[in-house]
């Protein structure tokens, strides 16, 4: 009868143990660095939104004959300025984040009069309106950047485990 030896189980096994113990810190980690990568997207393809500007800065008006193809440069600060990544939560069983545009625009408007929520302002730009020209600024962003963000996500896991590894 054959006899087999296996040496170093115990040690792989407090490994897996520790890998374990730690795996929701190293998923958190891998998605916050993945969602870094899409936001910095994002940020650039905000910046290429033309600009176009009515009389004393204020935004034109658009119709449905004349759309507006931009935004005005107050504008695009508020929404450069409002964009950032929501604080990390699980939800059933996924980690997650979102990106998003937060508050108040500092045009304020007779419908809008503590200023035009900057996320129906972003809405508008990348979904077109009868008034606006769709410019998918998010989506074309998100699109782009998802490889490198899975690679950066599959870079940090592989770090995370080599220091658990050795």
């Amino acid at each position: 009868m054959a006899k087999m030896s296996v040496e170093g189980l115990e040690e792989y096994s407090l490994r897996l143990s520790k890998m374990g113990d730690t795996s929701e810190e190293m998923t958190k980690k891998a998605v916050w660095q993945g969602a870094e990568v899409v936001a910095d997207a994002i940020k650039n393809g905000l910046k290429g939104i033309p600009i176009q500007e009515g009389k004393n800065g204020l935004p034109p008006i658009g119709t449905e004959n004349e759309k507006l193809h931009g935004i005005t440069r107050r504008q695009k600060a508020d929404l450069t300025d409002s964009f950032g990544l929501a604080p990390m939560k699980e939800d059933r069983g996924y980690i997650q984040t979102k990106a998003g545009f937060d508050g108040y625009g500092s045009v304020k408007t007779k419908k809008y009069p503590k200023g035009v929520p900057n996320a129906v302002l972003m809405r508008s730009i990348e979904s077109g309106t009868s008034f606006r020209e769709k410019k998918p600024v998010i989506r074309t962003a998100v699109n782009k950047s998802r490889k490198q963000a899975e690679e950066e996500m599959q870079k940090s896991i592989d770090e995370s485990c080599k220091k658990i590894f050795g």
